[in-house]
C-alpha cells in the first residue's frame, strides 16, 4: 500500500526535516508501486527523493539493497544521501535525478540512448562490485514455473503446444545468466529516467550479478508490449553490443523464464501483466525453431 506524506508518523516526518531540512512540497511519482512511500520532497536544503518503509514490511530487504548498491552507482544511478530509522519505519533519502521516464515506444528518440547507456552500464559494472545479494543464478535456481503453469491449467494454447521445450530452456537458466556484471533486473521504462542526452537508471532494489546482457534482454519484452514486432525489438537489442555477443540459447532460457514469470502474474493479477505476458509470449515465440528439432534459430532468422 502506498502512503502519503500526511500518513507517515511524526517521528519519519521530523527525521527528515533533520536531516534535509523543513519540507516544504511533496511531489508523488506516478510510477511505482512496491515503496510504502515515494516522493520528491522540496526542503530547505533543495529537493531530494525520499523512500520509507515499514521495519516489519516484507519488502524492507529492497530498501536494504538500494541504499547498499547506490556507492557503486555513482553518476549512474541516484546517489544515497542518509538512511536512518523513526518511528518503526526506515527511511532512505536519495539524490533526486531529474528527467522524465524513458519512452520505449517504436521511433523513440530515446533508444539508442538507452542502448548506449545500457552498453557502458555493463562495462562500468563488470566485475560487479561486492554486496551481499544471490547472483541472478542463484536466484533462479531450481526454477519450475512452467510446470506451475500447467498445474494450474494457466497455459495459452501456443505455451500447452510447446510446453516440453519451454520447460526444457527454464532449466538451463542458472546456467545461462551467470556473469560477473552487477545487473539491474528490473528494467522497465520507468525506471530509466532521461534529461536531454542523458541517461540515469534508478531503483536498484534487485541488483544481482549476472550475464552482461541481462539487462538489455530484459527490455525486449516491453518493448514488444508497446508496439515493437518481435524482430524490430530484437534488431534494437542488437545495438547492444553484449546483447549481440550473447548465446542465443542463453538468450532463450531467460526469455522461458521471464514469460513463464509474467505469465504467473497475468494469472493472479490481470491488469496490465496480460499484455505483458502476451509480448513475453511473443518474444519467446520468435526464439523458438520453425520446425520441431532444429534447436534455438541462429541470430538473424526470424519467422
Amino acid at each position: 500500500m502506498r502512503h502519503q506524506w500526511a500518513d507517515l508518523p511524526a517521528e519519519v516526518r521530523d527525521l527528515i526535516a533533520v536531516r534535509s531540512g523543513t519540507v516544504t512540497g511533496v511531489t508523488v511519482p506516478d510510477a511505482g508501486e512496491v515503496a510504502e512511500f515515494a516522493a520528491a520532497l522540496d526542503t530547505a536544503t533543495g529537493r531530494v527523493f525520499v523512500k520509507a518503509a515499514r521495519l516489519d514490511s516484507p519488502n524492507l530487504w529492497m530498501a536494504r539493497k538500494e541504499a547498499q548498491a547506490a556507492p557503486a552507482l555513482k553518476g549512474v544511478g541516484a546517489a544515497l544521501l542518509w538512511q536512518g530509522e523513526a518511528g518503526g519505519w526506515l527511511v532512505t533519502a536519495f539524490e533526486y535525478v531529474p528527467g522524465r521516464h524513458a519512452d520505449l515506444a517504436p521511433g523513440s528518440p530515446d533508444l539508442p540512448l538507452i542502448a548506449d547507456a545500457l552498453a557502458g552500464l555493463a562495462d562500468r559494472l563488470t566485475p560487479a562490485p561486492p554486496l551481499k545479494t544471490l547472483s541472478l543464478a542463484q536466484r533462479w535456481a531450481g526454477s519450475a514455473l512452467w510446470s506451475e503453469i500447467a498445474a494450474a491449467g494457466g497455459l495459452t494454447p501456443w505455451q500447452a503446444e510447446h510446453l516440453g521445450r519451454l520447460s526444457a530452456l527454464e532449466s538451463r537458466v542458472p546456467e545461462a545468466v551467470m556473469g560477473d556484471t552487477l545487473a539491474h533486473t528490473d528494467m522497465t521504462g520507468p525506471n530509466i529516467l532521461v534529461g536531454g542526452a542523458r541517461v540515469r537508471v534508478i531503483d536498484w532494489s534487485w541488483p544481482a550479478p549476472a550475464a552482461a546482457w541481462v539487462d538489455a534482454a530484459s527490455l525486449v519484452p516491453r518493448l514488444i508490449a508497446v508496439g515493437h514486432t518481435a524482430a524490430q525489438a530484437h534488431r534494437w537489442a542488437m545495438t547492444v553490443p553484449h546483447y549481440a555477443a550473447a548465446d542465443p540459447v542463453r538468450v532463450a532460457a531467460l526469455a522461458t523464464v521471464i514469460a513463464a514469470r509474467w505469465r504467473l502474474r497475468a494469472i493472479r493479477d490481470g491488469g496490465a501483466w496480460v499484455g505483458l505476458s502476451a509480448a513475453a509470449e511473443e518474444w519467446v515465440a520468435d526464439l523458438l525453431p520453425v520446425r520441431a528439432g532444429q534447436g534455438v534459430l541462429p541470430r538473424g532468422r526470424r519467422r
